[in-house]
């Protein structure tokens, strides 16, 4: 065996150990981003059966209260007869408030969850000359991280493109395909501080993938944007729906429609795929992350095909009504921007676009007024007129 055969086996089988190792540690990787996942998936579900056992005791104590009041008013004397009748009205009524907000839920959901779409989407950067931001690669083929241990990436860069996953909540407006929500999700980039220093050196973001998932629908719905809203966080976003039956949902054009104290039912996708994950069987969700990875397209997509895209809801009350927000206590989280705040009558008074954990749980609507703005097709620019010839 010559000298130079050696060196070429030396060399082989040296890039092959460098092979096994990237490989070796990828799978690493992905067995820690799904048991990472499950985590989240499994928290999401604890969270779910803690709200919805929470609601639950509220009911139990207030029939439970209204027992206790009744076995005491058949007892009492002539003296507290009116005051335990007084209580136990209040009682009643207490218990009726939360039965009839119950139901208002399961009806709003039925009639109208399969207009509310899961909106998922990713974008890059790319610069004048249309070149996209890639990641970095070191001599060994591997992502580089700067000091503070971040990727780097250059459109010099010979790795996968640098891209942004975003999830959002929208639902059907019009039968045209008009599908409203959020600035916010329509242009997922807008007012985003990292978004402002590329563009300061050159770079504009592109979308990639930018799609709409329905409820009993089996594929995507690709999405364009239609326009934006100059005065607030909303945009108008357009899907062909073809012949598909989505409903379309109810929206308040009325004034004083919000009231505070009145109840709200809040539709939508909080916490994105792990809600959705959380409500199916775990075995379902076990074959589906062994299948797909934690790539968030393929998990949405075998989601979709399954049948498993379904809205949650949650309740609470109005708290404050301004000129600008609609202010109540549902809880939401990311992945529910978008979503359409219910009156208990089942119209849509607002449209959800921020939330504040740290003050009470309050989260944040767009009034309808503003979305009937942007609905109304757009005044068409009357034609200049023709300059008159001289005689």
């Amino acid at each position: 065996m010559t000298l130079g055969l050696l060196a070429w086996n030396y060399r082989e089988s040296q890039r092959l150990r460098r092979d096994m190792a990237r490989l070796t540690e990828s799978v690493r990787e992905a067995e820690e981003d799904r048991r990472a996942f499950q985590q989240r998936i499994e928290e999401e579900r604890w969270r779910t059966q803690k709200e919805r056992r929470a609601f639950q005791q509220r009911i139990e104590e207030a029939r439970r209260r209204e027992d206790e009041l009744t076995d005491r008013l058949a007892q009492a004397a002539s003296g507290e007869v009116q005051a335990l009748r007084d209580e136990l009205t209040a009682t009643r009524g207490r218990l009726d408030s939360l039965e009839t907000e119950r139901a208002a839920a399961e009806r709003i959901i039925q009639k109208y969850g399969a207009g509310v779409c899961l909106i998922q989407g990713s974008y890059g950067f790319y610069d004048a000359a249309g070149r996209p931001l890639r990641y970095k690669l070191d001599a060994q083929g591997e992502p580089m991280r700067d000091a503070a241990g971040s990727y780097e990436v250059d459109v010099a860069g010979k790795g996968a493109l640098q891209t942004t996953v975003f999830f959002g909540t929208g639902f059907l407006a019009d039968r045209r395909g008009l599908i409203l929500t959020n600035r916010h999700v329509g242009e997922p980039w807008w007012k985003d501080a990292a978004t402002e220093v590329l563009e300061g050196e050159g770079f504009r973001p592109r979308m990639l993938t930018f799609r709409a998932f329905f409820p009993k629908e089996t594929v995507p719905l690709p999405l364009s944007l239609e326009r934006v809203s100059v005065s607030a966080d909303l945009a108008l976003l357009r899907a062909s729906l073809g012949k598909r039956s989505i409903p379309v949902l109810p929206i308040e054009p009325a004034r004083g429609a919000a009231v505070a104290g009145r109840p709200v039912v809040l539709v939508g996708y909080p916490t994105g795929l792990e809600a959705i994950l959380a409500k199916a069987d775990a075995g379902l969700v076990q074959q589906i992350l062994q299948s797909t990875g934690t790539n968030s397209e393929r998990v949405t997509e075998a989601l979709a095909r399954k049948g498993l895209i379904r809205p949650s809801t949650t309740q609470g009350h109005i708290g404050d009504v301004t000129r600008t927000d609609i202010v109540f206590d549902a809880l939401t989280s990311e992945g529910g921007s978008g979503g359409p705040v219910f009156s208990k009558d089942g119209i849509v008074i607002a449209v959800e676009y921020a939330m504040l954990p740290r003050f009470g749980g309050n989260a944040f609507g767009v009034p309808m007024r503003y979305a009937i703005e942007l609905l109304r097709p757009p005044a068409k620019k009357a034609p200049a007129p023709r300059a008159r010839k001289s005689p």
